[in-house]
């Protein structure tokens, strides 16, 4: 029951109908209603700003308003104050028009009774109270939806969206606006978990709530363009029923889970990364928690210790290590909590191979709140790096000693040429202290000189292009400079220091080359004695040739000549009578012939006639008819001058020189033909002779005991020429000797 009468405000411009309400008025339970009567629309309104009105009664036509402008006008005005009409009979259909327009209801004036007048005024006034409640329900709801920050979308039994909230639209972009399910999923793309396969549209959350069924946290995947990166949501749906029960659509509630599931998957990822690193690592790395219990260890550790992850978690260094060392370990770990700080530790333990060193960094591990909650351990073995370590500093002193031991002399230089080391022998050669020539610029050292001589380019020097180029050099002969400013010569080699790829430096190792000079001097001396005494045993020896086969040409040959001529005086005086001693006579005749023709040919061959005579190429000539002859082997000449503008010295040592090849190839090469040339060539005599034999080997050419290939050097080296001698095996050797012809001025 109400607490107070429902005041009524009557707005009648009949008279009649207004005492025939009042009446009703009357009628009804005393104290349930209040009324005011005005007859115009202007002096109801004005009645609203004035007193509590409840309900107002309302007749359309006044005189200051007809039809439904009085309904809109007072509607207006009354500000949610629940309006009941008046209408006449013939104005019923206008009623039920205004109702849709904003009356709560409407009487037929003289059908109205008193029961019916105040039911009506009471279910006015009650519906409107229930209307504000909703209307103040739906508020709070609606407040509710727009400060979720969950999506929430609402759909009838049709699958049509109704509501959504803001959050909704916010997260798929723009509202579902009037579509059903299958039109809205045919606008984005919805996809399973693995954000390939199509979510079917009849399973959605919000499909099956219509059907009756719950979802509770669904992750599905949102693309809402081609472009887009795409949405994770976590859905719940439920079926939203009436006061029956029957089903009148559903309800889904989504929330977008996007950064959650990037930072889960990066988490993962991270995770994944940590164990790949810890795994892959080659130290050992291990997770303790601050009781000393392991809880975590890379494959490296498990490796070492041979226990599985599954063997090692929970477990202490004494469950695992001998005593001693567990101990140690323990120990370190104390002093990492109590210092609450990274620390650097040496630790030693056994391995299989036998006891290994590391060293371990050991640091505290925080949570969000900043405690300690564990310690990580880092240990890097360096049992290889200090056995290396001792080797390396092994072959420093084996290679000091090295250094200092041998008698060449060693030093390193910098990039800018400053010394860095030096030996022993290099300090003694140069005449510094050691000392002395640390951190000196060595060219300056090795290339001053007296100030009145011009100094040493650096640019020249081949060390400073090793330090610039990076390849070594050999100088078989170069000036070092001593303290005292004296010279010595050396021989030295320079080397590269290359460090990651870059020339850092450079070693040189030289060699006092004093006496070695002075031996190759005297050597050469001997080499040019000896040469002059060749060419004066050949000179003297053709000479004794000439002068043997003058003797033998003029006086053994004019002698037998002489004997000759007695034998045909004797013959020619001997009588026919005496036969025998004629025949005896004429037998001896022939025996002189011979002999003459012995003594000829010796003369010829101690000393060619035709040389002396005729010059060089007629008694080439002459002797390869000569051998040709005599050997059956056919000779080719082929001759490019008409003279050889030769010393007769030179001209004699040509010849004995080709006699010499003809000879060879006589003996040796098993040749049929034999090419000869003789031509000049850029200022010099060029005597080519080659054979299509069995070709000299390398061998003999090296032998020291083909002592007619030393004499044909040596005959044309006393002459400035060379002789070269090639040969390829089944086809034949070729000797080239070229002497330098003798140019008269003109």
């Amino acid at each position: 029951m109400n607490s107070r009468p429902i005041h009524v405000l009557l707005v009648e411009d009949n008279p009649g109908d207004a005492r025939l309400l009042g009446e009703l008025f009357r009628q009804t339970r005393d104290g349930q209603f209040t009324l005011t009567h005005v007859d115009r629309l202007d002096a109801g309104i004005h009645c609203l700003n004035e007193t509590v009105v409840d309900a107002i009664l309302l007749d359309l036509s006044l005189p200051d308003s007809q039809g439904p402008e009085t309904l809109v006008r007072m509607h207006k005005a009354a500000h949610g104050i629940p309006i009941v009409l008046m209408t006449g009979l013939e104005d019923e259909e206008l009623g039920l028009q205004l109702i849709q327009a904003g009356a709560q209801d409407y009487l037929v004036k003289g059908q109205t009774t008193a029961p019916l007048l105040a039911r009506a005024l009471r279910y006015a006034v009650g519906r409107k109270r229930l209307e504000e409640e909703l209307r103040e329900k739906t508020r709070f709801l609606q407040s509710v939806l727009n400060s979720m920050a969950d999506g929430v979308v609402m759909a009838d039994e049709e699958g049509t969206f109704r509501v959504w909230n803001p959050a909704a639209e916010q997260i798929l972009g723009s509202g579902p606006a009037k579509m059903k399910i299958g039109q809205w999923a045919e606008s984005y793309g919805l996809f399973l978990p693995d954000k390939v396969t199509p979510y079917p549209t009849a399973d959605t959350p919000l499909a099956r709530a219509i059907r009756g069924e719950s979802v509770t946290n669904a992750l599905l995947f949102l693309k809402l363009s081609d472009q887009s990166e795409g949405l994770w949501l976590n859905v719940s749906a439920r079926p939203l029923r009436d006061e029956t029960g029957l089903i009148k659509g559903g309800v889904v509630v989504f929330r977008n889970i996007t950064e959650a599931k990037r930072t889960d998957e990066a988490l993962r990822d991270s995770e994944a990364r940590f164990r790949a690193i810890m795994d892959n690592s080659p130290a050992l790395i291990f997770i303790k928690d601050l009781n000393g219990r392991y809880l975590q260890a890379n494959r490296q550790f498990e490796t070492v210790s041979h226990l599985t992850q599954e063997d090692l978690v929970g477990k202490t260094d004494a469950e695992i290590f001998p005593p001693d060392q567990a101990a140690a370990f323990r120990d370190n770990d104390r002093k990492v909590l109590e210092a609450d700080a990274p620390l650097r530790f040496e630790e030693t333990a056994l391995h299989d191979d036998g006891p290994h060193t590391s060293i371990v960094v050991k640091f505290p591990l925080r949570n969000a709140d900043g405690r300690c909650y564990a310690m990580c351990g880092i240990a890097t073995d360096i049992t290889d790096r200090q056995r290396a370590e001792e080797l390396r500093q092994q072959l420093a002193k084996d290679r000091l000693l090295l250094l200092e031991s041998t008698g060449e002399g060693i030093y390193g230089i910098d990039r800018q040429g400053h010394c860095t080391f030096v030996n022993a022998a290099a300090s003694r050669m140069l005449g510094y202290l050691r000392d002395e020539l640390l951190g000196k610029d060595m060219h300056e050292v090795i290339h001053h000189s007296f100030p009145d001589e011009r100094p040493y380019p650096r640019a020249q020097c081949h060390i400073h292009e090793t330090l610039k180029g990076g390849t070594g050099r050999k100088i078989d002969d170069e000036v070092y400079w001593r303290k005292d400013r004296t010279a010595f010569p050396v021989e030295y080699s320079s080397f590269p220091v290359i460090e990651q790829h870059r020339v850092i430096g450079a070693v040189v190792v030289f060699v006092d080359i004093t006496e070695r000079k002075r031996a190759q001097q005297q050597l050469t001396l001997s080499h040019d004695q000896l040469r002059k005494l060749t060419a004066r045993l050949e000179s003297v020896r053709e000479e004794e040739r000439i002068l043997i086969a003058r003797e033998i040409h003029d006086e053994l040959g004019q002698s037998l000549t002489g004997v000759k001529l007695e034998l045909s005086l004797l013959q020619d005086q001997l009588s026919e009578a005496r036969p025998a001693l004629l025949n005896r006579l004429e037998s001896i005749a022939s025996l002189v012939d011979a002999t003459i023709q012995s003594v000829r040919r010796i003369a010829t061959e101690l000393r060619p006639v035709v040389l002396d005579q005729l010059g060089l190429i007629p008694a080439i000539e002459w002797q390869a008819q000569e051998f040709q002859t005599r050997t059956k082997i056919q000779c080719r000449l082929d001759i490019c001058l008409r003279n050889a503008p030769l010393s007769h010295a030179a001209s004699t040592a040509m010849f004995r020189i080709f006699q010499e090849i003809l000879t060879n190839v006589a003996r040796h090469a098993k040749a049929s033909v034999v090419n000869i040339t003789l031509q000049e060539q850029a200022g010099g005599l060029v005597l080519e002779v080659r054979d299509n034999g069995c070709g000299v080997t390398d061998a003999q050419l090296a032998d020291p005991q083909s002592l007619g290939l030393v004499g044909m050097r040596e005959r044309a080296l006393l002459l400035g020429g060379e002789t070269t001698c090639t040969g390829i095996a089944g086809a034949g050797t070729t000797v080239r000797v070229r002497i330098p012809l003798d140019r008269q001025p003109g």
